[in-house]
């Protein structure tokens, strides 16, 4: 049999290293014995009452899902127009997502008047179909049963009649200093409210404060540019991408958008493609770092070093200079060479190349502006004349404010969407001069820790429940409108400030009447207002002339900030604060979806941590879970250690968003009757609160500093899953070192197609006939060049098919129940490995081992295709589960089912929930494809390919997932079957599997296989 295993992959240090403990757990799929006594006796807690009780509530929760209000009749089903509704039938509604900033177009799939799904809009004209992990769990927030629901006024219950008449009779006595603090407002309508509102008073001011900010960029245009703007970046126009630390494909301003425009430039096509040249210079193993062709560790200081040097090659091939760069000094580690190489690509690519950097100092963005404006990029790469709006803080503005309030300015303060009190570096300092605030009014969705310390709290609509409109880059104007009526006594700000202004008006009204004022005369077709409207809310989205940015040019003598330097004592490391992808800057702390949602590098769930560089753990003496204090900036927390490949030995890195108040209330999430480790002691948090740690330089916030670690001696168990499930073969079959992904050089590729994926095997026939399919054969293929590990597709399959959270001691105990997962694999040397990204799900095999195995046939194979698992048979002997060489099966230890009822009605009723003791896994999304065939049937129309998309393949950012019939000929899926980078996982075992993968191809000049790793 020949191979080509001349690189070796691992997908943890533990595994690499081939410790006993990795080897252990080899031994069998489920570490621990089934707790047969507790399977088969009552718990001690738990009579025969409580068990009528309980069944009785699984009878009433489905009945209730049935009973939930309809939505509001002035939405536009996107597409159904019709006034009827059928029961039991999806409508779906488009919006706009609120899980950040950015804005993406969505659908929402409304069933029965509860909205139970979001996807991506494939018509939207930024996202284009994409939404990512964050923006598929949104929808989870509606039913949390501990959203504020009613005002609070010294944190009692009140009417809103109180509240209102209370803050109007406070208001009118008060002749300036008003001030409302909010996070970014794209929203058009809610700007053009506060603006009204504000206009009232003398010295009013709106203060926009982002927690992870991005001022820097906006101050810097301010500077060389005379526009205070975010440009909106084109990674779809850039051949050449060079990036210090921005984490574009992961958090970085708006990762869904950044990621279909960079995945457009990676795809293979033609006989001689072409991909884009990515370099990314970063402390910290980012998700953009993991999927860089060129990826260079440098440690935050040498920022402005690198810029510097890059910069003065740049404007020597231009024939010019920059004044600006003599003040910038320091030294970098980066090589002479790597630093002519990036310049030379840069040059070479001159118009058709972007630099982005990710600290958040006006004068390294200065330098950032320069070399973009030296290259040609603006109006091609980067646009000024129509801005990006998705963030737009000030940093000085929120540090004025802070001033204000401990000098007496402020009277008034309304907060909404913002959260100082846990974010802002001193955060003390704020809730201090908070208190000399006569009059504090906080509106969010949460008792959170702002609305703890002001004196009255108001509850805000989820985005589902209100319309709503976002200019997210100019000329283009989402809109939001409701698929569900509030839940509770909710408003959003605009309702708030017009009713405290005596001008109580009806929601949807203001919005009209904004837009016929404001966005109907932007309008692109001379259309009536009514039909204008319509369309906008039933497409989610409307495009219109853009805002005129006046006297947007480079000014070449434009003064500098000084450019940030930070000295690391001996002894000391850089820190690095970064966002993660599911929890971003804590916004989404309540969300247990996305607290269970492995982080796409490191794999750990429900909790913060610091990343050590292995060299930096073994300096120390660190093991990973060993417990370890940082101190510096004054503060001082402790954290576990998680010892991460390819980061900067002089780097530390720790995500904020954690720390939250309240989170305590997931103590008892997952099972609760068994002797287990809580996810979080009760009135504990989950993790620690990092943001202050943080920094003021030069007027705006810089998530850098430096630290001390010191062992505490002590140590916990982190829930990570980046060695579950684990694939192994038999030594003779290969071993370890049998590649589950193969990849090779755009080189290589362009001599061979087929480079990277040669590998024979014979074709084994167990019968003379083997099986026809004589329909429709189902099959799936993930271009592991596409895919980026965003894990967007892991939250969809989970909101889809109903799949349980179980907490962290379980996900610790190796039973976590995603049915995708997403494997990460390293290969290389600790200091600078290569990463691979590979979602593994059933792989639907045609000659299926755990088929075979089932005493009660509860796992069998449809005549289409797919792998099917019958639920009402299956008794839970696993050993499917033992017989899959994939390990893509999960076991239901525990019944998962929601105490709370309003949490219940998220469930699809599509899906049948599943009870302890069955087995379940991947369905290849068969309702869906039964649904298809329906409607195709039902219209009298053939089912053509692309009718079916599955879950995970919908809302793929990356667009990395393909689904259709291989018996097609004419389909997407039969052609990349026959495609030279097609391979199947363990193709020589014969399974058979109907799961393909694509080649991944890196742009480099190096052959494939030409060195060993590892």
């Amino acid at each position: 049999m020949g191979r080509d295993d001349s690189k070796v992959y691992w997908k943890g240090i533990e595994e690499r290293e081939r410790t006993p403990a990795f080897e252990q757990t080899l031994d069998t799929e489920f570490p621990e014995p089934a707790p047969i006594a507790s399977m088969v006796e009552a718990p001690t807690d738990v009579s025969r009452r409580s068990f009528l009780k309980a069944a009785g509530f699984s009878v009433g929760s489905s009945l209730l899902i049935s009973c939930a209000r309809e939505p509001v009749e002035m939405a536009i089903p996107l597409l159904v127009q019709g006034e009827n509704m059928t029961p039991g039938k999806a409508y779906w509604y488009a919006s706009t997502c609120s899980g950040c900033q950015a804005g993406c177009g969505i659908l929402i799939k409304n069933r029965d008047g509860r909205p139970i799904k979001i996807e991506g809009n494939p018509e939207h004209p930024t996202s284009q179909g994409g939404l990512c992990a964050v923006g598929q769990a949104t929808v989870l927030g509606i039913y949390d049963s501990q959203r504020l629901g009613q005002p609070k006024e010294n944190g009692a219950v009140k009417d809103w009649s109180h509240v209102d008449e209370a803050i109007r009779q406070q208001l009118s006595q008060i002749q300036d200093g008003v001030y409302v603090l909010t996070g970014t407002v794209t929203s058009p309508t809610t700007q053009a409210t506060i603006t009204k509102f504000l206009g009232q008073f003398d010295g009013a001011k709106h203060v926009v404060y982002d927690a992870v900010s991005y001022a820097a960029i906006l101050d810097a245009h301010a500077q060389t540019h005379n526009a205070r703007v975010l440009p909106h970046y084109r990674f779809d126009r850039a051949e050449v991408i060079v990036s210090l630390d921005a984490d574009f494909l992961g958090t970085w301003v708006s990762p869904v958008e950044f990621t279909k425009g960079y995945t457009q430039r990676r795809t293979l096509k033609g006989d001689s493609p072409t991909l884009s040249y990515h370099v990314q210079l970063e402390g910290r193993m980012s998700l953009t770092g993991s999927n860089a062709d060129r990826r260079i560790r440098l440690t935050p200081i040498e920022h402005n070093t690198v810029l510097r040097m890059v910069a003065e090659r740049l404007s020597q091939r231009a024939g010019t200079s920059i004044s600006q760069l003599s003040k910038i000094s320091g030294t970098t580690q980066v090589s002479s060479t790597d630093i002519d190489e990036i310049a030379e690509k840069l040059w070479q690519a001159r118009g058709r190349s972007l630099i982005v950097c990710g600290m958040n100092d006006v004068g390294t963005q200065c330098l950032v502006n320069a070399i973009n404006h030296l290259l040609g990029n603006y109006g091609k790469t980067l646009d000024i004349e129509k801005p990006s709006y998705q963030w737009q803080g000030d940093d000085r503005a929120v540090q004025d404010l802070v001033k204000g309030m401990q000098g007496g300015k402020v009277k008034a303060l309304i907060i909404a969407d913002s959260n100082p009190a846990y974010s802002l570096p001193n955060s003390q300092e704020f809730i201090e001069s908070l208190q000399k605030v006569p009059l504090t009014i906080s509106l969010t969705h949460y008792v959170d820790e702002t609305a703890s310390v002001t004196k009255y709290v108001c509850p805000a609509h989820h985005s589902l429940e209100s319309w709503d409109d976002a200019e997210v880059v100019s000329g283009i104007v989402g809109m939001s409108q409701p698929a569900i009526v509030p839940l509770g006594q909710t408003r959003n700000l605009r309702q708030c400030l017009n009713t405290w202004m005596g001008a109580e008006q009806d929601d949807l009204t203001i919005v009209q009447t904004h837009w016929r004022e404001a966005i109907y005369p932007r309008r692109e077709k001379d259309i009536p207002f009514q039909s204008f409207w319509d369309q906008a809310v039933h497409d989610g989205y409307v495009q219109v002339k853009p805002q005129p940015i006046q006297n947007a040019a480079y000014r070449q003598s434009a003064s500098w900030p000084q450019a940030i330097s930070m000295t690391v004592p001996t002894g000391e490391f850089a820190l690095v604060l970064y966002e993660k992808a599911a929890m971003r800057d804590g916004r989404h702390a309540y969300n247990p979806w996305l607290q269970e949602l492995p982080d796409p590098v490191t794999k750990v769930v429900w909790e913060n941590y610091v990343c050590v560089a292995p060299a930096t753990a073994s300096q120390l003496g660190l093991e990973e879970g060993d417990i370890v204090t940082i101190a510096g900036a004054g503060q001082t927390t402790e954290l576990p250690v998680q010892v991460q490949p390819g980061q900067h030995e002089n780097v530390v890195a720790i995500a904020v968003g954690y720390g939250r108040n309240a989170t305590d209330r997931f103590s008892r999430i997952g099972p609760q009757w068994i002797s287990s480790e809580l996810t979080v002691d009760e009135g504990d948090t989950i993790g620690e609160n990092s943001f202050g740690f943080s920094r003021v330089h030069n007027g705006t916030v810089v998530l850098i500093n430096t630290v001390s670690l010191t062992p505490t001696g002590r140590r916990t168990n982190l829930a990570l899953t980046q060695t579950h499930h684990t694939i192994t073969v038999p030594e003779k079959l290969g071993g370890h070192r049998r590649n589950m992904v193969r990849e090779t050089s755009l080189a290589a590729y362009k001599k061979d197609p087929g480079s990277g994926n040669h590998f024979e095997h014979d074709v084994l026939q167990l019968w003379a006939n083997d099986y026809v399919y004589e329909g429709h054969h189902w099959a799936m293929a993930i271009d592991l060049n596409q895919c980026t590990g965003c894990s967007g597709c892991v939250v969809a399959c989970q909101a889809e098919n109903n799949v349980p959270v179980v907490g962290k001691n379980e996900v610790y105990r190796r039973r976590e129940m995603h049915w995708i997962r997403i494997d990460r694999y390293y290969s290389g040397r600790d200091d600078n490995v290569d990463v691979m990204h590979q979602p593994v799900m059933c792989q639907h095999c045609d000659h299926a081992p755990c088929e075979a195995v089932c005493p009660v046939l509860a796992t069998v194979h449809s005549d289409e295709g797919i792998n099917q698992q019958i639920y009402n048979r299956c008794v839970g002997t696993r050993y499917c589960a033992n017989n899959c060489p994939y390990k893509v099966r999960r076991f239901n230890w525990f019944d998962y089912w929601r105490k709370d009822q309003r949490e219940n009605l998220i469930l699809n009723p599509d899906i049948t929930t599943r009870t302890r003791g069955v087995m379940e896994k991947c369905s290849m999304c068969v309702q869906r494809i039964q649904a298809a065939k329906t409607e195709a049937k039902h219209k009298g129309k053939p089912l053509n390919d692309g009718d079916i998309q599955l879950a995970c393949q919908q809302s793929c950012p990356a667009d990395a997932i393909v689904f259709g019939d291989m018996n097609n000929p004419e389909s997407r899926i039969a052609k990349l079957i026959n495609h030279p980078r097609h391979y199947h996982m363990l193709e020589e075992m014969n399974f058979r599997p109907t799961v393909g993968y694509l080649t991944k191809v890196r742009n480099r000049e190096e052959e494939s296989g030409e060195q060993q790793h590892g």
